[in-house]
């Protein structure tokens, strides 16, 4: 079975998703996305995890088939629109999975919602200190549309660094993805920056795993994070870097069976 993309209605706009699988007497699996990404990436996890679960992937608003909110976007007013589309197809709880940005979002929902998650794993956790911060910022720079069709070059070049052996079919359908975003692209990055992540976290009583792949980008995060948690356990994964539910699919699908029980 493939996944099935739909729209929702929210009291906020319409909200794009993937689904998998088929609703259940288990928990539904929520999956939460990286910026500029969006529900696509999970579409080989979802394949392998459909049998177990009815996986839900949606769009982050702004972002892949998602409208942008008409207000600046911040990580509260995601949780608040993704939890409401949840809420649309009688989502009241759930296994809550985010990675990157997806894990910010993530962890506002609990912290909104404290029983809405069974269990929690966050995938590169952006418990990010300001000396971090300040060294993404020139990597997650807007893009200025050029007359020559430069940007397009520039883009590309920024996301083959971050997965310089990743299939070429990737680069070329995250590069798409963050060109398509359009002047607000940065809105999400600056959404993760400003978000007191560490204060939430720590204050989550849900048994949370933190997991990050050797490559990662902010790899650097997942010990402190780690050191937050009140109920948590942590994966060091030994490959894998910013597209781990793209590169490595059985990893994150056998992480996610072994965790949500």
């Amino acid at each position: 079975m493939s996944s099935r993309c739909l729209y929702v209605d929210t009291p906020y706009g319409q909200v794009h998703l993937r689904t998998a699988g088929r609703r259940g007497d288990t928990l539904p699996l929520v999956l939460l996305h990286q910026t500029a990404s969006h529900s696509v990436m999970y579409e080989s996890v979802m394949e392998q995890l459909q049998d177990r679960y009815w996986c839900i992937a949606p769009d982050t608003p702004g972002y892949g088939g998602t409208p942008h909110p008409t207000e600046p976007g911040n990580i509260a007013l995601y949780a608040r629109v993704l939890r409401s589309a949840l809420a649309a197809l009688d989502v009241e709880r759930c296994w809550l999975f985010g990675h990157h940005t997806g894990a910010s979002i993530a962890v506002q929902m609990l912290h909104d919602e404290p029983g809405f998650a069974a269990k929690l794993v966050l995938s590169g956790p952006p418990y990010l200190t300001q000396d971090q911060i300040e060294k993404l910022v020139p990597k997650v720079a807007p893009v200025r549309l050029e007359e020559d069709g430069d940007h397009f070059m520039d883009v590309w070049k920024r996301i083959r660094a971050k997965a310089p052996q990743a299939p070429i079919e990737l680069t070329h359908r995250e590069a798409v993805s963050n060109l398509q975003v359009g002047p607000r692209y940065l809105e999400a990055y600056s959404a993760v920056f400003e978000h007191d992540f560490g204060t939430q976290l720590q204050a989550i009583e849900t048994e949370t795993l933190v997991m990050a792949g050797a490559q990662d980008t902010i790899r650097g995060s997942l010990e402190p994070s780690h050191a937050l948690l009140q109920n948590g356990h942590m994966m060091a994964l030994p490959t894998g870097g910013t597209y781990i539910c793209d590169t490595h699919p059985d990893l994150v699908s056998n992480t996610i069976s072994g965790f949500f029980v």
